[in-house]
Order: C-alpha cells, then structure tokens, then sequence
C-alpha cells in the first residue's frame, strides 16, 4: 500500500494565518484524492517508505518533529514560521485550501503566498543534547530480524526515524531545536553492518543475545512489543553458567528461566512469554546445561547422577600401568592417538559405562582393541563378534599382535551367533566385542536380539560409520550398551523431540557423546598419504545413447500408466537399469587405465554395486592377460584372495563388490581405487577408498569416479554433495534416498 500526503491550508478566518492539517490518501496513476485514510498512523507512513527502500519525504519527516503519531495531523504554527518548513511546504506538489469545513479543495500552486506570520524571536533554536538510542522489537518469535531504529531525546515530542533531517523539532516547552547529526550517527556506527539505513532496522545475523547485551551498554535501550500494551523495556540478564538472555522484568530472580530456556529450545523458539513477561534468548544455550541437568529438566525416569556424574578418570599410576603392560604383551607399536583410544577404553571400564569406539576407518580399531583385551589380565574370556568376512582377519591379527590372547577369545559371527545362540547364551563373558556394528542398526532384528541376550561385564561396539540411515540406529547401539539409556530414548519420544531433526539431532549428541570416541584420518594422521578424487566423464557413442534413451523413455512410459500401488518399487527398478545401462560403455576406459597401472607396476581395487559387471570384466581381463582376484558375497574363504592380493604384486586388480568389500579390509598394497559405478551415499564410498587409504599405505592413493555425461549419474554425484551437506554431528551421512529424489533422478 503507497500513500499520498496531502497539505490542506485551512483559510477558515480571513483576519489569521491558515491552518495546516495533512491529509493521507492512497497513492495511484490518477488524480483522484479521495476517499481520505482516516486511521494512518505515522509509524505506517515510515513503514511505506520503508518497502519502497526510500527515505521518508520531507513531510513525513515534518510530522515526525512535531510530534504527532496518530492522526489528525495538524501543524502548530511555531513550525510553520520556521523556513525550512516553509520551504519544504512550498516544494510539496500536493497542496490544497479549503476555504470553510465544507468547501471542496481547491489546488494551491504557491503555499508560501498564505503565510503572513513568520518566526517569533522569543523562540530559540538551538543544538539538543546527546541522544540515546532505541530498539523496538515488534514481534518477538522473530526478535533478532528488523528491529526498528529510533532516536530519543529527553525534551521532544516524539522519537524520531534515524534519518537525519536539519528540521527543527518541537520541543515539550515549545521551543524548536536542532537534532545532533554527530551524536546520531556515533550512535549508527556502533550499529555496524547488522544497520539496514533504507528501513531503517537491525538484523543481527543469528539470535545472538551477546551482541544485543553489547548494544544494551553503548547507548542503546531495548523494547518489545506486547499484545494489547504499550512496548515494554527489556533488561539484559546474565547467568550464572554465562548465558545472556532479556526480559521484560527487571528482576533478576525468574528461578524457572532454565526450564523456559529448554522449554523454547524443543519447541524451536528464541522467545517465551509467562506471567505477563516476555523473555528473549538463543534457544541453542539450552544445550549448554550439563547433561545430567538436561536430564533431570526432561523429566527422565532415572538417576542421572549415576550416568552423567563427574567421571572416575585414570591415575598417573594406571596410566603407567597400561603402558607398561602393553610394551610387554603387545608386539606392536601403538600410535600416540591409539594409545589414547586405549586409555580411554580403560577409562570408560572404570566408569562402568559400555561405549562406543567410532574411529574413521583404517584408523585402527582392531589394534585398540587388542591392546585393550591385553591390559585386563589373563583369566577373563571374551567374545568377538563380527561379519563373516572379518572373523579370519581378528583371528589373524590376534595371532599376530598378542597370540597368548587367543585362548581367552572366542570369534563368532553374527549369523553363527543367531543360529547357534543357546551356546552362547548359557556363558558368561568378561568383554563382548561387537564389531562393525551397524549390521545391528535395527533393534528389530533377530541378530540385534540375539546379541541382548548374551551375559557379559562390559560391552564395546566397534564401527566407522555410527549412522547410515538415522539418528535412531546409534541409540539402538546405546541401549544395548547401556540399558538404562532406554528410558531417555523413550522420554524424548514422549515429548516428541525426534519430530524436530535440528533439536534430536544436538540433544543426541549431547546425551551420547561422553561414550562415543572418533578420530578422523585428517585429524591424526599426518603422514597418511594424500587421497586424490578424479571424476572420469565417459562420453557416450551413439549406439550406447540410443540403448540408455530406450531404457529411459521405457521407464517413463511405466511411470504415465498409472501403477500407482507398485510406484516404489517401479521407481527403484527404473533407477537400477539406468544405472545398469551406464556400465558397458566405461569397459575400454578401464581396461585403459588397467594397462596403464600395470605397466608403473600399480594394484588396483575396482568397485561395482553390481556383480554382474564384474563377472563381465572377469571375462575381459581373463581375454587381456590381466591377473586379477575377486571378492563377492557368495565368495568364501574371503582371507585367501586377500591374502593372494597383497602377497602377490602380479595381480593387477581387485574386483569387489561394493556391499561385500566395503568394510573391513586392509588392501594397502593397491594405491589405485576405480569406482565403476556411484552410490548415492558419500559413506558408502568413503568406506570402500578406506580398503587403501589407510595405516600401512605408503602411496598417495588415486580414486577414480567414472561417470556417464548426461545420465543419471551425473545427477547422482549432485544428490552425494547434497547429502555432504547434511552430515550430522556423528560424521554420518543419510543412506536412505527418498521417492521424490529417485523421480529427481529419473526424471
């Protein structure tokens, strides 16, 4: 809405000056000036110049210095003998006299010809005193965005718009006086960047209470709005624990703040208001709270003092100790951070807390492991659990680390423990090793309830990617670790917290972190190698574009025939010939690079989702007189062609799919990765690059990404950056890839 001010000279009484009322109306292409808007306020009129990014005309301003808010708008004649404002009225082109109450108005063309008065000298005009400067709030959900910028001074009639204007203004005694441009404008500085000086506004650039409480002590006074009351100041608080909040109360006694504060943080809001008071505060230092406190707010069944209390933490002595001990027992030399991971593993025993050991992979978690195992002395028996696939490089690498461990230690994998579960279920372990564990993600699953029935002192999980799909697979590892974490997972469901991702996510975090430890290669591997990605873009001949378009137009073509119920189960099908379809044309392109790294007498690790593409280039390779070896799910045995591969630098390449290779092992001899085909999650990757980019690598490590140009694959690396993007403060990413995104794919 635009408006149109309207200077309507009233010449009622021949023998005076005029009156001047300001009419509004609203503004358009033609010359109309009616109906006149009777209820504008001037806070309305700065709020159009404002949408406009325009200052306030020179008549908004002139209501401005004589203090009228509401209307009518009618100007006391000391301001209209002043010059500027005769100036400023002469220069308006909207002027009218209204010769009697109801006469019509009648154009004006010289305004100035209707003054007879001019400025009396008993009226001073003088500079004013140093302004202090106002924040209005408006609306408080939104605190920290478009808070209003005002001046005031302690004799005028109002507070005025900062843009500076050389009117005088009307004073409580009637006097005109100067506003003090310098003192205003150190007052903007101190504003910053955060000033918008077209809408005159501040916008901090998040809900930062720290800068608002800066403000608060350079000159500036807070207000907010209340429904149905005039603002009310707002006074800086600060906590105890260093958190800044505002209310509306002065007092500094809310003894319930801390329950506010958590109270706005689930429900996402930076505001509370409660017995007439409004409070302002940065929701996220709900979190700052320790845990147990954060507990105990939730409302949880049970004694957090015991969970959360300050840690029993290991003595010069038994850090000595451990080291001692494994300098005898243990036929390696630990890193500095593994040696860490081990004294905190002694740590968390001491505490009788299970815990989580999440380090990047290749790290070495196994070795912690073992060096843990030594240091807890020789008449306590343990139980490894893992895939299929790793029991033979445990066992290898107990032998190889720390043989008297053997006779205590029995290895059993997770479907051999499912279906061989009473043997296990009648003993009674010192330690449960549960290794690469988001094979047990799903608390629903009969290996997950296996393993919760097993009877041990203490339990570790072990894997480098602690969430694949979500934040409830790592408390499904905690209520297996700690049982009684059952009643807060359960608590937060109650109060429906895991319905904000952003507030389930931290909180999560908060709760499960003093269990969870992760390192991360870049963090403490210095002398690791570097890993270098190249995408490879493969330009499709015509015979392979016309083959992928058929498959594509037949796709959307099942898609318009309205199978509704199968639409799922179409999509992913859709996707996965796609996909398939993109594989064939990259065969020369790797049989290429193979010549090329077996003549710099380079290993090579291949990767494919599919197994059918792998078995195509056997037969390629077989044809080529490349040697290579293969590990499938069906492949048993696995440690052989492992141990062929690493033994034997003949053998080019590693044929490996993607699902089957991709935890687990250590392939460092290869310092060439080829992706035949992408995953949609980064982490998955990540975990097949690990097989080589990891401790023992001596090579910078080459990763190659092949890549359809102007497929669905090229759209898939933009779905993994996408996915970066949301990696949660576990160092996970989303696995799951929804409906519309398969659409996003295909379509």
């Amino acid at each position: 809405m635009t408006y149109r001010l309207l200077c309507i000279y009233e010449t009622f009484d021949n023998n005076a000056s005029p009156n001047l009322r300001i009419e509004v109306c609203l503004d358009g292409p033609g010359k109309s000036i009616a109906p006149f808007q009777r209820k504008v306020t001037l806070e309305e009129l700065l709020a159009d110049a404002s949408s406009l990014s325009t200052q306030p005309s020179p008549i908004c301003q002139l209501i401005n210095h004589a203090g009228l808010h509401t209307q009518p708008f009618r100007m006391n004649h000391r301001l209209l003998g002043h010059p500027l404002v005769q100036q400023i009225l002469q220069d308006h082109p909207y002027s009218y006299v209204q010769s009697t109450p109801k006469s019509s108005l009648k154009r004006c063309p010289n305004p100035s010809s209707l003054f007879t008065f001019t400025l009396p000298s008993s009226i001073t005009h003088h500079l004013s005193s140093i302004p202090s400067g106002l924040l209005y709030i408006d609306h408080p959900a939104l605190w920290h965005k478009n808070i209003k910028v005002r001046f005031h001074y302690a004799d005028a009639l109002s507070d005025f718009y900062p843009a500076y204007s050389s009117l005088p203004y009307l004073s409580r005694l009637g006097s005109l006086i100067q506003r003090n441009e310098q003192a205003e404008a150190d007052l903007l500085a101190i504003l910053g960047d955060d000033y918008n000086p077209a809408a005159a506004t501040l916008s901090l650039k998040n809900t930062d209470t720290e800068r608002l409480a800066e403000l608060t002590k350079k000159g500036w006074t807070l207000y907010v709005s209340s429904p149905n009351k005039a603002s009310s100041q707002l006074y800086v608080h600060h906590e105890p624990s260093g958190i800044t909040w505002f209310s509306t109360d002065e007092s500094d006694s809310n003894t319930e703040f801390a329950q506010q504060l958590l109270d706005g943080y689930l429900h996402r809001r930076n505001y509370q208001e409660s017995d007439g008071h409004i409070m302002l505060f940065k929701k996220e230092d709900a979190t700052r709270s320790d845990d147990k406190t954060l507990v105990q707010q939730l409302g949880v069944p049970f004694d957090a003092n015991q969970l959360y209390a300050d840690p029993q933490y290991l003595t010069d002595y038994e850090r000595d100790t451990i080291r001692c001990t494994l300098s005898q027992q243990l036929h390696a030399s630990l890193r500095p951070y593994q040696l860490e991971g081990v004294l905190w593993l002694q740590q968390q025993r001491k505490n009788n807390h299970g815990c989580l050991l999440a380090d990047e992979m290749g790290l070495g978690k196994t070795i912690q492991i073992i060096a843990h195992l030594c240091c807890l002395g020789n008449d306590r028996t343990h139980l490894i659990i893992a895939p299929t696939s790793l029991i033979y490089n445990w066992q290898n690498e107990v032998s190889r680390f720390s043989p008297h461990l053997m006779k205590q230690l029995t290895f059993v994998s997770y479907d051999m423990l499912r279906i061989h579960l009473s043997d296990y279920q009648s003993e009674h372990y010192d330690t449960i090793i549960i290794d690469e564990a988001q094979v047990i993600k799903n608390r629903q699953t009969k290996k997950y309830q296996a393993i919760s029935q097993l009877h041990c002192n203490h339990k570790i999980i072990l894997t480098g990617t602690p969430i694949e799909n979500s934040i409830d697979e790592l408390w499904s590892h905690f209520m297996m670790l700690i049982p009684s974490m059952q009643s807060l997972y359960h608590r937060m469901h109650i109060l429906g917290i895991q319905t904000v991702p952003e507030v389930y996510v931290t909180l999560s975090s908060k709760f499960l972190k003093p269990f969870i430890l992760r390192r991360e290669k870049q963090m403490v591997l210095q002398d690791l190698p570097e890993r270098i990605e190249k995408t490879v873009y493969i330009e499709l001949s015509e015979t392979d574009r016309a083959n992928y378009q058929q498959v594509h137009t037949t796709i959307l073509q099942a898609f318009a025939s309205g199978l509704s119920g199968r639409i799922s189960s179409l999509a992913l099908e859709g996707l996965l010939r796609l996909r398939q379809a993109c594989i064939p044309p990259k065969f020369q392109t790797v049989l290429d690079y193979l010549y090329t790294f077996r003549s710099e007498g380079r290993q090579v690790l291949l990767f494919s989702q599919f197994v059918s593409a792998l078995h195509e280039l056997e037969s390629l390779l077989t044809s080529e007189g490349i040697r290579f070896v293969t590990l499938y799910g069906d492949t048993r045995n696995r440690d052989i062609p492992v141990r062929q591969f690493q033994t034997d630098s003949s053998i080019t390449v590693f044929l490996i799919s993607l699902k089957a290779g991709g935890v687990g092992l250590n392939l460092t001899s290869a310092d060439r990765v080829i992706l035949l085909d992408d995953w949609w999650n980064p982490a998955v990757e990540d975990q097949a690059m690990s097989r080589a980019h990891r401790i023992g690598q001596r090579h910078n490590v080459l990763v190659l990404r092949l890549v359809c140009k102007d497929t669905v694959e090229e759209k898939i690396l933009l779905l993994q950056d996408q996915k970066r993007l949301t990696v949660d403060q576990f160092n996970a990413t989303n696995d799951k890839i929804t409906l519309e995104e398969i659409k996003d794919l295909i379509g």
